[in-house]
C-alpha cells in the first residue's frame, strides 16, 4: 500500500509544497517541491489576498486535498519543562498553557508544540519536554482561508518535524541550525532527543562562537555527525570556516540523501525551506505507517 502526503513549509520569503510518497517496497519518494515565492511577510501584510491566491492556485491545480502545514514564524520561545510521565493529553494542553502565561505576555495568542526528551532513570515519575511557543495569527489565517480548497491535517512550527526527521535515523545525531536572528542545537540517539540549545544573534560571529562553545561543553557531541541547516548555512565558507574551528566536519543537512529517498523533483531538496517541507512530510509519513 502507497501512503502520500503534501506538506507545505512557509518561511519569510518563501512557499514551498513538497509531495512525498511512502511504500513497503520502494520506501520514500519525493515526488515534487514546488517553490513558491511568496512568504510569512506577504501572507501576514495588509492585503495579503495576492499571496494566499498563488498558494490557493497552486493546491486547485494540483488537486491537493490534504496538506501538512509547517511555519517558520517570525518568533518562537522554546521552554524545558517537566510533566508527570502518564499525563493525559487535555492535562498536559492546560499544563502548556499554564506555563505560557508565566513566559508570554498575551499567552492566548500563541500555540504550542512539544518534544520529549529520552526517560532517564532518575526521572521514572516524570519525563522532560522541550516546548516550542509560537504566534497563533498565520496559522489561524490559513486554516481559514484553505479550508475551502483543502483539509490540513496536521500544522506545527516547522523545528518539530525537522529534530524529529534526523532522530528518525536512530543513530547518534547533532544538528546545528544557524539562521540570521538565532542558532539552535539539538543532538539525540536511537530516535529520540537528548539536548537542545538555543542562542539569540547579533551578529553572524555570535554563531561560531556558540557553537563552538556548545561542543566545547558537550565534547561527546563530536563523536556524532553533525548536521548543519539554516540560511547561515548556504555560505560554504561559513561551514568551511566552523569545521575547522571544530575540528570536525559539519555535512549540510540533506534528508534526500540521508534516507536514501528517490527523487523525482527537479530540485536537489536541501534548501533550507524544502528541508521544512520534507521533513513535515517525512515525519507524518513515519507517523502514519507505525500508528
Amino acid at each position: 500500500m502507497t501512503m502520500n502526503c503534501h506538506a507545505c513549509a512557509i518561511d519569510v520569503n518563501t512557499t514551498v509544497v513538497a509531495n512525498v510518497t511512502y511504500d513497503e517496497s520502494g520506501g520514500f519518494s519525493v515526488r515534487e517541491c514546488k517553490t513558491i515565492r511568496t512568504g510569512t511577510s506577504a501572507y501576514s501584510a495588509t492585503g495579503g489576498e495576492k499571496a494566499l491566491t498563488k498558494l490557493v492556485s497552486f493546491l486547485r491545480k494540483k488537486q491537493i486535498e490534504t496538506v501538512v502545514l509547517s511555519i517558520h514564524t517570525p518568533c518562537f520561545f522554546p521552554l524545558d519543562t517537566v510533566f508527570p510521565k502518564n499525563i493525559s493529553n487535555t492535562t498536559f494542553d492546560a499544563h502548556c498553557r499554564a506555563e505560557a502565561g508565566f513566559l508570554l505576555s498575551k499567552p492566548g495568542e500563541y500555540m504550542h508544540d512539544n518534544i520529549p526528551y529520552t526517560l532517564k532513570p532518575k526521572q521514572r515519575p516524570v519525563r522532560k519536554h522541550l516546548v516550542f511557543y509560537y504566534p497563533d495569527t498565520l496559522f489561524g489565517l490559513l486554516h481559514h482561508r484553505l479550508r475551502a480548497f483543502c483539509s490540513i491535517s496536521d500544522a506545527t512550527l516547522y523545528l518539530k518535524p525537522m529534530i524529529r526527521s534526523v532522530a528518525a535515523t536512530l543513530q547518534p545525531f547533532a544538528l546545528l541550525e544557524i539562521e540570521h536572528e538565532y542558532a539552535t542545537f539539538s543532538a539525540g540517539s536511537n530516535g529520540e532527543l537528548e539536548h537542545f540549545s538555543y542562542w539569540r544573534l547579533n551578529h553572524q560571529n555570535d554563531a561560531e562562537y556558540f557553537a563552538l562553545r556548545e561542543l566545547m561543553i558537550n565534547p561527546h557531541y563530536k563523536q556524532h555527525p553533525i548536521y548543519i541547516t539554516g540560511n547561515l548555512s548556504l555560505d560554504k565558507s561559513f561551514i568551511e570556516r566552523l569545521s575547522d574551528a571544530a575540528g570536525k566536519t559539519l555535512s549540510p543537512l540533506n534528508l534526500v540523501d540521508l534516507y536514501a529517498m528517490e527523487n523525482n523533483a527537479p530540485s536537489s531538496c536541501c534548501t533550507p525551506i524544502e528541508l521544512k517541507a520534507l521533513s513535515a512530510a517525512f515525519v507524518n509519513l513515519c507517523d502514519r505507517k507505525t500508528s
